[in-house]
């Protein structure tokens, strides 16, 4: 499923690769499903089905509180897709703010700085920082290798430019017990964001029971 909806937004679920494989990620756990939806891509979708899902959902349903990129993997990995799409949404509901949700390693991934592309494309970046100890966030992430030594910096610089930038941002951490919540509350405000605490989802039961592999599509 690309296109999903949760608390009143819709959300875009535009690839399942990722830079990390976080330990508190719940897409093996409830096997890929959100919520019972199946956000395991058979494909990635193409970059004109995600801009006719959007004119299609977008002129259809005047509801949606904002359009938010966020689902089983990483959307910079596709950042021209995402550009294109969130700028499309922009000028179709020119009255809904557009969302990045990210680990915050585009910059890494894109090997160049992605903040001022962002700028014309998205009015908000929410970045899962879920640490102040660089270690810790190692064990949490579980970045791939090429982004170990230098992630956690990354995701630190990508936030700061980000509110530097004007886009508002803030940077979200998982409530876990063994996480310095308050740390990362004076980490987020030396950035210059936001700091919003997730729940905690990796012990919780699938909300439905396991989603079947057959029928997959792009809708």
């Amino acid at each position: 499923m690309v296109f999903y909806e949760f608390e009143g937004g819709l959300y875009l679920n535009i690839t399942n690769r990722c830079p990390t494989a976080c330990s508190f990620c719940v897409k093996t756990h409830w096997d890929w499903s959100f919520r019972g939806r199946d956000l395991l891509l058979s494909r990635e979708p193409s970059r004109q089905e995600i801009l006719d899902g959007l004119e299609t959902r977008l002129t259809t349903t005047a509801s949606y509180r904002e359009v938010v990129f966020c689902g089983y993997g990483e959307p910079t990995q596709r950042l021209d897709v995402m550009l294109a799409a969130a700028k499309h949404a922009r000028r179709l509901r020119p009255d809904i703010p557009v969302r990045l949700n990210s680990v915050g390693l585009g910059r890494l991934i894109c090997k160049r700085d992605i903040v001022p592309d962002l700028r014309g494309a998205v009015d908000r970046v929410s970045v899962s920082v879920n640490t102040a100890d660089p270690a810790q966030w190692l064990t949490l992430h579980r970045p791939r290798p090429e982004y170990r030594a230098s992630g956690f910096a990354a995701a630190c610089i990508f936030t700061a430019d980000c509110a530097a930038s004007g886009l508002r941002t803030r940077v979200t951490a998982v409530d876990r017990p063994d996480v310095d919540l308050p740390a990362v509350a004076v980490l987020a405000r030396s950035l210059g964001a936001e700091f919003v605490v997730r729940p905690r989802l990796e012990d919780s039961p699938p909300p439905r029971g396991p989603m079947r592999r057959s029928g997959r599509s792009v809708a």
